[in-house]
């Protein structure tokens, strides 16, 4: 992101500007030196603070630039005594501020005087007496202001007065003037400071870290940058609706997602789980038993004589038929318990934690029910209707899930067998399947 209150036109880099690559290399706040500005076209001096992720990484650099008129006009409201001079200068001795303003002394060039220049930058601060090309002797105070990372000092004021004014009030006039001399350089530098941090890298990290958060999975995130109309706001504002619009299509995704997913589990018809759900579960539950040390029952059922609905009322009533047994048998099992349609009239439902007479007696329930249906299509009765049921348990009769399905199959076929309409569960050593007592003795053969 690129805040700026100009807009840029075509290609342009500060990566060769010393303020920029000492930010970036060090990671800390830096002052540049004299420059014309690239964008504005402006004399000026660049502020540069870098921009750090959450790692400490330093992803890019906020920068301030400062016209020279700016440190004029600190020049200009430093008190000075009568025919007194104060110079900004950079790093590089370029003049970059001055009061009073005068031809020989022009904005953007090295200080004229060479003996004045060299005594200032011999060391960060001192006291010297120069004579100016007039050959007036004056006495010159420069002090450092602050350092770069690179321990350059980026900007020397240097206060010059005449002699013979020293000489009348010395010790008031100097200390008077260094002091006006410091705070106005500690305010300038303090309030390019704080106004970067403030007013930009506060928005920015909040933007930053909104971002991440969004990132990370959080559509929840808000910057809750909307109370300015800056362009940091602004561009809070736009992010945040981003963020609300991708949160709406990622529930909307995972609506569709779950539905999408229920239909593939579930039989249209009747509403009970199909028989892809049931294979990828049964082996789930069968482990959960088996770490439980519990039993579990499949209950295979089967709709007896269905095709006589078929042919003499039509298909649609058999898909009643089937609708009315769903429904059933939703009814009919516990909140622990799956029922499924497993192909055509058959159904099968597990029953977790359960016993072998447990499951006879949950089966001999559901036989007793369906019989007690009462149905009708079109203004027509259907008839009774019977089932017949086969019960294998895990892990006594089978610990593997084809093989329990298999087996429940058998017991139910076993029951078709023997005259339908009633329950058969295997007997662990696939002997003669045990028949419930209240099963009514037929001598028909299955069909």
């Amino acid at each position: 992101m690129v805040c700026r209150g100009i807009p840029w036109r075509g290609t342009i880099t500060a990566a060769d500007r010393g303020y920029f690559r000492r930010a970036r290399e060090s990671g800390e706040f830096s002052i540049g030196e004299y420059q014309t500005g690239r964008v504005t076209g402006l004399e000026a001096v660049n502020f540069g603070y870098p921009l750090k992720d959450a790692d400490g990484k330093v992803t890019g650099v906020i920068f301030i630039g400062f016209d020279l008129d700016s440190f004029n006009r600190v020049a200009a409201t430093t008190p000075l005594p009568e025919d007194g001079t104060i110079t900004v200068l950079d790093r590089n001795g370029v003049v970059i501020g001055r009061h009073p303003i005068i031809k020989a002394v022009q904005a953007g060039q090295k200080l004229p005087n060479r003996r004045v220049l060299e005594a200032v930058f011999s060391r960060p601060s001192g006291v010297f007496e120069a004579a100016r090309a007039d050959g007036l002797k004056r006495l010159y105070v420069h002090e450092a202001v602050a350092r770069n990372p690179d321990g350059t000092i980026p900007i020397r004021v240097l206060v010059s007065l005449p002699l013979g004014e020293i000489f009348t009030d010395a010790n008031r006039a100097l200390v008077r003037n260094l002091a006006g001399l410091a705070i106005a350089t500690m305010l300038l530098v303090l309030g390019a400071w704080y106004g970067t941090e403030v007013f930009v890298l506060r928005n920015i990290r909040t933007l930053l870290d909104t971002a991440r958060r969004v990132r990370s999975g959080d559509l929840g995130a808000r910057t809750g940058l909307h109370r300015e109309k800056d362009e940091l706001n602004q561009v809070g504002r736009e992010f945040d609706e981003m963020a609300e619009t991708l949160q709406r299509r990622d529930l909307d995704l995972k609506k569709a997602m779950q539905e999408l997913q229920e239909q593939a589990i579930t039989d249209p018809l009747t509403g009970l789980h199909n028989t892809r759900y049931l294979r990828e579960l049964l082996p789930r539950e069968l482990l959960t038993a088996k770490r439980k040390g519990t039993a579990l029952a499949v209950i295979m059922i089967d709709v007896d004589h269905f095709k006589r609905v078929n042919d003499s009322l039509g298909h649609e009533a058999g898909d009643e038929v089937l609708k009315e047994l769903g429904a059933l048998f939703k009814k009919s099992i516990r909140g622990s318990d799956i029922a499924c349609r497993y192909g055509g009239e058959e159904f099968a439902i597990i029953l977790a934690d359960a016993t072998s007479e447990g499951a006879r007696r949950r089966a001999e329930d559901i036989r007793a029910a369906v019989k007690r249906l009462e149905l009708s299509h079109g203004g027509k009765p259907i008839g009774g209707l019977t089932v017949s049921l086969g019960v294998a348990l895990f892990p006594y009769h089978a610990d593997q899930t084809t093989t329990l399905l298999r087996k429940a199959d058998e017991a139910l076929y076993q029951a078709k067998g023997a005259g339908r309409d009633r329950v058969v569960v295997r007997d662990a050593a696939d002997a003669a399947p045990q028949s419930s007592a209240t099963a009514k003795s037929r001598s028909a053969p299955a069909s």
